[in-house]
C-alpha cells in the first residue's frame, strides 16, 4: 500500500490513501506504533470505501518530535481537512480508540461514526486499570523481567525483541496468532510521553455532551485485558448511542486475530443497514 508525505502543521505526516465510498479514518495503537499494524488485514475494506490509514507524529515514516493526546487531535484534524473530508468514520485501535474519542469531543461535527476495538475507556481511570491488570498476568518473575528488559531496551537492540516476545502472548488470546504477527519499530519516547499524557490529562467525562450521542461500535476481543464485561460497566453506561460486542477468541489485537469478523462488523455497522451483531450485550 503506497502512501505520501503531507505537510500536518509543519510535520511531515505520512499518509495512505486507498479505494473510494464512505472514508474510514484509522488510528493506530502504541503510543508510538505505525499503520504497518493494520496491514493487510485491513485492505479488503478498500474494495467498498475509502481507507485512510497515516504514522502518527514521530512513528513509522513520519516525522515530528513532540508526542501528546493534543497534538495528535491537532494531527488528524490537520489530515481532515488536506483531505478535504467533511465526515469521517474513525476506526481507533487501543491507543487510537482514546485519540478517536479524543477529537470526536473536541469536533462532533466532524463524525459519521465511531469504530473502537482493544477500546482503554473514558479516562486515565480506565488506562491505569488496564495496566494493573496487565501486570498482574505477569506475575512476581515476569515483572522483574519486564523491568531488566526495560532498562537494557534503552542501550541494547536484542533486550527491545526479549520485551516484546515477554508481553505478547498477554496480548493475545492465542500464541499461534503471533506468527502473523509483523515487527513494528516503536516510538519509544511517544510511548513515554503520550502514555504520561494519558495518566494525568485524560478525562472525557467533562465533555461527555459531545459524544455521548455519536454512534459508536465497541469491538471487544473476548479475552482482551480490559474485557467486554469492563467496557459494559466503565464505558457504556456515559455513551447513550453505543454498542458493544464481543469478538470471540481473541485478545486485544482484534486485527491480528479475528480479521475476518472485524472486517464483517466494519462494513455491517458503516452500511447503515441497521444490522445487530451477534454477541453483543
Amino acid at each position: 500500500m503506497e502512501g505520501k508525505h503531507i505537510t500536518i502543521n509543519g510535520k511531515s505526516i505520512y499518509v495512505c490513501v486507498q479505494g473510494q465510498g464512505k472514508p474510514i479514518l484509522f488510528l493506530h495503537g502504541g503510543p508510538g506504533g505505525s499503520l504497518e499494524y493494520f496491514l493487510p488485514h485491513m485492505e479488503p475494506l478498500a474494495e467498498d470505501y475509502q481507507i485512510i490509514l497515516y504514522d502518527q507524529s514521530g512513528c513509522g515514516k513520519s516525522g515530528g518530535d513532540t508526542y501528546s493526546i493534543e497534538e495528535e487531535i491537532h494531527t488528524l484534524e490537520g489530515i481532515r481537512k488536506a483531505l478535504s473530508l467533511e465526515k469521517v468514520t474513525l476506526f481507533g485501535e487501543s491507543w487510537g480508540s482514546i485519540l478517536a474519542l479524543s477529537y470526536a469531543a473536541r469536533y462532533p461535527s466532524h463524525i459519521h461514526k465511531i469504530i473502537l476495538t482493544a477500546a482503554i475507556g473514558l479516562s486515565s481511570k480506565d488506562y491505569v486499570t488496564f495496566k494493573k491488570v496487565l501486570l498482574q498476568k505477569l506475575g512476581p518473575y515476569k515483572k522483574i523481567l519486564l523491568g531488566y528488559y526495560s532498562l537494557s531496551s534503552i542501550f541494547r537492540v536484542d533486550a527491545s525483541r526479549k520485551l516484546n516476545n515477554l508481553m505478547d502472548p498477554y496480548y493475545v488470546h492465542s500464541v499461534h496468532t503471533l506468527k502473523k504477527k509483523k515487527e513494528i519499530c516503536y516510538n519509544k519516547e511517544a510511548l513515554e510521553s503520550i502514555g504520561k499524557d494519558i495518566e494525568q490529562n485524560y478525562n472525557l467525562f467533562p465533555s461527555l455532551s459531545q459524544i455521548e450521542a455519536l454512534p459508536i461500535l465497541i469491538a471487544q476481543g473476548s479475552h482482551d485485558i480490559l474485557p467486554p464485561a469492563y467496557i459494559r460497566v466503565n464505558v457504556l453506561p456515559y455513551l447513550r448511542n453505543a454498542e458493544l460486542v464481543e469478538v470471540k477468541e481473541s485478545g486485544h489485537w482484534t486485527i491480528l486475530e479475528q480479521p475476518e469478523e472485524m472486517l464483517r462488523l466494519i462494513r455491517s455497522y458503516i452500511g447503515g443497514h441497521g444490522d445487530r451483531y451477534l454477541g453483543s450485550f
